[in-house]
């Protein structure tokens, strides 16, 4: 069923940064179609389309009930950095649409009206790089097995003890994963792997250059 965009979009801005709320105001405010409401009242119009938020905030308001608000609002997301893993699950999970706190006017607005319509958004600069991610050649079974362990801490002897395989092909192994996941490290290739699923470390703490700004 295609889910028509209403005449008037009503904007509600609930996100946590003061400064960033209030350019996102100033961006929306005034734009015909537009109406930033702060909740929705008992009257149907009064219903919010789209919420602005943080990750924090779109945490709590994904599921079926979408906070204080009549009906369920699409969740827009504004944020300085984005990490691949976590914004795939949360789209799974009912989130709208995400933009970077660095996009302009005129994709803020192209969100707003993709959301109210009944559409996904994520800006290009963040699809291009999820893009990038899926277009990497994959790993070999053989290869995310090294990676699982060199991930762990253990070096190319330890890991070809554990494997039973020669230490030169674990070498051999650990330059592929570096080649193709792009790294320079092993702590690198860890990371970027956690980002992307290819392994789950309990614990592990992603590369900060990893997130987009």
């Amino acid at each position: 069923m295609v889910q028509i965009k209403p005449q008037r979009v009503n904007v509600a801005i609930q996100h946590p940064e003061p400064l960033l709320a209030r350019g996102v105001h100033s961006a929306l405010a005034g734009v015909p179609g537009i109406q930033l409401v702060e909740a929705a009242g008992a009257r149907p119009e009064d219903r919010v389309h789209v919420v602005v938020t943080d990750w924090v905030q779109a945490e709590r308001l994904l599921g079926a009930a979408r906070g204080p608000w009549s009906g369920a609002p699409s969740v827009l997301v504004i944020a300085a950095q984005v990490r691949q893993q976590p914004l795939v699950s949360a789209m799974r999970r009912g989130l709208g649409g995400l933009v970077l706190a660095s996009c302009n006017e005129a994709e803020l607005l192209a969100a707003v009206h993709a959301l109210a319509g009944g559409h996904g958004y994520i800006c290009a600069e963040v699809a291009q790089r999820i893009a990038a991610d899926f277009a990497r050649e994959p790993l070999t079974l053989r290869e995310e097995d090294v990676l699982q362990l060199l991930a762990r801490g253990l070096c190319n002897k330890s890991i070809a003890g554990q494997l039973g395989i020669a230490v030169g092909t674990v070498k051999a192994h650990v330059k592929s994963i570096f080649g193709k996941l792009e790294a320079s490290s092993r702590t690198e290739a860890a990371s970027i792997a956690t980002e992307l699923g290819i392994i789950a470390i309990p614990g592990f703490a992603p590369r900060e250059a990893f997130a987009l700004s």
